[in-house]
């Protein structure tokens, strides 16, 4: 065809398609911003109407193409999806496909019914992907427009040329007698046996002849002739009995054997004149293959109205205009909708779709002098298109409200959610919304503050939280301090089971405070022990204004309430001046111990020109010297070496304080405020939250030590008397201490003489606990002389036998005393919602204190102490340029 070419149909710097084509002599296009696999025949419909303009629901296309690149000229027509595609594909090596033909048909013109036999023309026309499925699967019963109905008894005959089949088809159900018309001799396999050249000679002048109603030659009435109930009878594939295996009778695979010009010659219904094949074996050959049914090609209706998956109902309650604002936000956002504000006061709040003719709407009111908010109006439907909203979709901005809302669903009561860039990457797979980091770290924030409130409410919440802390933990001691204006100042809290357990506790307590980051400042500060397995025991915490002597004289004093003077409590800090006044002025009879790390840090800092953290290792180690003639050799060195630090130590601190062997109390292995500082590390993040989020995070993780160490304690047999730390001690040294050489000095004082390891004779007193390396006497349980001592005093078999090795070691490090620091249950307190509160708690109020305002990015990691190295940042010094570096590198040569 003169008028047909190729044509570039693909835009080289994008995905978009082109599409040519011809409707009524004119050339047209268009282009669709899709890939090609996504492309539809009713898109490609819907963009030809649409350029054409004409109504697409008043016409019907008809769209062909002739496929050159395969080198054929019949024109291919385009049904469904497939062909489409199969066009679309289509591209030569320059990148082209033909021009695509497109004839419009007018739904007037088109049958208002059209009949079986007509769908049937019309699917009868061939597919460009392959064979027609309809008319190798078509019902035999359908009638065509030029079917022909024979008459022959009770038989009904349709003849349908077109396709050539014979349709044989009983119109009665039973037939009581068979008739057996053959008069050719048993039926014979051609009709011109015999030597004759005409298919009815000298028998037949016609397809009924000799009593034959029907066209099968062999006499037969109908298929079923010869008490045969099915036409493949005798094994046969045709539905001709007799032993035909055609339509014609003799076996002839022509309609014109005998020089027939005609097809229908004879009465016979076989179209395949000429000396083609028998459709009928054709046919029976297609069935047995399996052919893949064509899509079927159903119309794409118009967009139908879309719930926006709100889930509102009419008088449907919230807290507020805000919770409103939050519901519809969020679903707006996950279900990629856009709403605007009609009316937003302290009364009402109106919304509705920002699309003209969309009958979306909400509307909220405020419920009489209550802040609660309900819906009054609500349409769910949208009739707008998602696409057509796309403007605003795009402007759709993540708010910590919905980030706190959605972290509350995923999260739910949880007060440790992910960091901000994870929070970034899921709002953004959950609700398809971009938020930046301060955002997502607002709303991380605020959802913290939606399970315990804002840091103002918690402030004038804080009675009412106490009185249910008092209430499900018995025995717990509580107390808030206000300045004049009746603003909070301090707190300080001990749990019931702190207090109980601490009883049965070594009488040792770390203090030390740690700044809070939730704008208001103060520190918090804990009072904690260490049970006998080495594991954190807090006994006290509490929130003061800052270290100094007011404030921590009143936290002391509280602390008082709770454990008593005595000359057997012993406090480990470091040296801050004003928490050593005050543990003097309420504890006299208690002692105070210095944190020899913190020492250390101030040493090292005091040593110049040499390896400062072998200067700190080596005062560590002067440190935990058991004995006093080791102490003083060893002091006396580092005093030689580090003239500097010596002094500093003089000057700043007594050994009495820091030095093991010249410490008065009974301080065990704690010489550093480790403990405490490990505390501060544990709530690092809860410093962040606001007053009572942070309680609550305290008191949940001291409920779940108390719940891991009370597993730990009635693990293992029930016959260990002695907490894993001392059992492990002695089991490891029990085997040296049976090799050490004992002597006995009193049997009646159990003294004995026991040779080290070392060679030196180490004197060891059963009865007093104790041995003269010091170890038996501090830290309260027997070391390897003391074993050794106690093995020999087993083994002599005296019946005057008074004690068994549990009772040389100390009480708390027996295990039934461990299990009682531990016995009570820690409970949290439940959600406000479930607060039985009086009214007279109530009515008390606290204000917050005054915020501290500061400039610039707000501070989240403390100043390092004396002696503390910073990390490193990114901004390294760059290696030296030299000569070197130019020739080799930063390697070393």
């Amino acid at each position: 065809m003169n008028d047909i070419q190729w044509l570039s149909c693909q835009d080289p710097m994008s995905n978009n398609v082109i599409i040519h084509f011809r409707c009524e002599g004119h050339m047209y296009s268009v282009v669709i911003k899709n890939e090609v696999d996504d492309i539809t025949v009713s898109m490609v419909e819907a963009r030809i109407c649409k350029k054409l303009g004409i109504d697409e629901s008043s016409v019907k296309l008809k769209l062909s193409y002739i496929p050159l690149l395969i080198g054929s000229e019949e024109q291919f027509i385009i049904l469904d999806d497939e062909d489409l595609c199969v066009y679309l594909l289509s591209l030569d090596k320059e990148n082209r496909r033909c021009i695509l033909y497109v004839e419009i048909i007018r739904r007037s013109e088109l049958p208002e019914q059209l009949s079986r036999a007509g769908k049937r023309s019309s699917l009868g026309k061939r597919s460009s992907l392959g064979m027609n499925y309809e008319v190798l699967h078509s019902n035999d019963n359908d009638f065509g427009d030029r079917a022909i109905t024979l008459y022959g008894g009770n038989i009904l005959v349709e003849k349908q040329s077109e396709r050539g089949i014979v349709a044989i088809q009983e119109m009665l159900e039973a037939v009581d007698e068979e008739v057996n018309l053959d008069e050719n001799g048993g039926g014979k396999e051609d009709d011109n046996a015999g030597g004759k050249e005409d298919d009815n000679a000298d028998r037949m002048e016609d397809d009924n002849a000799v009593g034959m109603e029907d066209d099968n030659a062999g006499g037969r009435e109908d298929d079923n002739a010869g008490g045969r109930e099915d036409c493949n009878a005798g094994g046969r594939e045709d539905c001709n009995a007799g032993g035909m295996e055609d339509d014609n009778a003799g076996g002839r695979e022509d309609d014109n054997a005998g020089g027939r010009e005609d097809c229908n010659a004879g009465g016979r219904e076989d179209c395949n004149a000429g000396g083609m094949e028998d459709n009928g074996t054709q046919e029976s050959e297609m069935r047995g293959r399996y052919i893949e049914a064509p899509p079927l090609a159903k119309p794409v209706p118009f967009m139908e109205a879309w719930e926006d998956g709100l889930g509102l109902k009419i008088q449907q309650e919230f807290v507020s205009k805000k919770a409103v604002q939050e519901v519809v936000d969020r679903g707006a956002c996950s279900n990629s909708f856009g709403f605007e504000v009609v009316k937003s006061d302290k009364q009402r709040l109106v919304l509705k779709c920002p699309k003209e003719g969309c009958q979306w709407g909400v509307r909220a009111a405020k419920i009489g002098r209550s802040e609660t908010f309900s819906i009054r109006t609500y349409s769910n439907l949208h009739t707008c298109s998602r696409g057509s909203q796309s403007k605003c979709n795009s402007r759709r901005k993540g708010t910590p409200q919905l980030v706190a809302s959605l972290l509350h669903d995923d999260y739910p009561g949880q007060m440790e959610t992910p960091p901000p860039k994870s929070i970034i990457e899921l709002v953004w797979n959950k609700l398809g919304v971009k938020v930046s980091y301060s955002t997502a770290l607002r709303g991380r924030n605020e959802a913290v503050n939606v399970l315990r409130g804002t840091p103002e409410e918690s402030y004038q919440m804080l009675y009412c939280y106490l009185y249910m802390l008092e209430k499900m933990n018995y025995g717990t001691i509580s107390s808030v301090e206000l300045d004049e204006s009746d603003k909070f100042k301090y707190l300080f809290i001990a749990l019931g089971a702190s207090i109980e357990g601490f009883q049965v506790m070594r009488k040792v307590i770390t203090v030390d405070a740690t700044f809070l980051k939730n704008g208001y400042g103060g520190v918090l500060v804990f009072a904690t022990a260490q049970d006998p397995n080495r594991h954190h025991y807090p006994l006290a915490f509490g929130v003061l204004d800052g270290e100094n002597k007011e404030s921590w004289t009143w936290f002391f004093e509280m602390l008082k309430s709770v454990v008593p003077d005595s000359s057997e409590l012993v406090f480990m800090s470091d040296r801050n001046v004003s928490l050593i006044n005050a543990i003097a002025s309420v504890f006299p009879m208690a002692h105070h111990a210095h944190c020899i790390w913190h020492l250390a840090q101030n040493v090292r800092g005091h040593v110049p020109n040499v390896n400062k953290d072998v200067v700190e290792a080596r005062f560590m180690d002067i440190a935990r010297i058991y004995t006093v003639p080791e102490f003083d050799a060893a002091y006396s060195g580092f005093k030689t070496r580090y003239p500097s630090a010596a002094k500093y130590l003089e000057e700043s601190s007594e050994k009495e304080k820091w030095a093991r062997c010249w410490f008065p109390g009974d301080r065990y292995n704690i010489d550093t405020s480790n403990v405490v500082e490990s505390m501060n590390s544990v709530f690092k993040d809860a410093r962040r939250y606001s007053l009572i989020p942070m309680l609550d995070t305290i008191v949940k993780k001291t409920a779940d030590w108390f719940n891991t160490h009370r597993q730990e304690t009635v693990r293992g047999s029930s016959e260990r008397k002695l907490v894993p730390l001392v059992e492990n001690f002695v089991h490891d040294t029990w085997g040296e201490a049976e090799c050490l050489i004992v002597s006995e000095l009193n049997a009646f004082h159990l003294e004995y003489s026991v040779m080290g390891r070392d060679g030196k004779p180490y004197l060891v007193n059963l009865l007093a606990k104790s041995c003269s390396c010091r170890f038996f006497d501090i830290e309260k349980y027997p070391c390897v002389h003391g074993l050794a001592a106690f093995i020999f005093y087993s083994k002599k078999g005296d019946s005057n036998h008074v004690f068994d090795l549990e009772d040389l070691i100390s009480k708390y490090y027996w295990t039934e005393l461990w299990a009682l620091a531990y016995y009570r249950t820690i409970y949290v307190v439940p959600d406000r919602s479930q607060w039985d509160v009086p009214d007279y708690i109530k009515n008390k109020k606290i204000l917050a204190p005054k915020r501290i305002e500061q400039r610039g990015r707000k501070r989240v990691k403390r100043f390092p102490s004396a002696g503390e190295r910073r990390p490193r940042t990114q901004n390294k010094r760059r290696p030296r340029q030299s000569l070197q570096w130019l020739l080799f590198g930063n390697r070393n040569v």
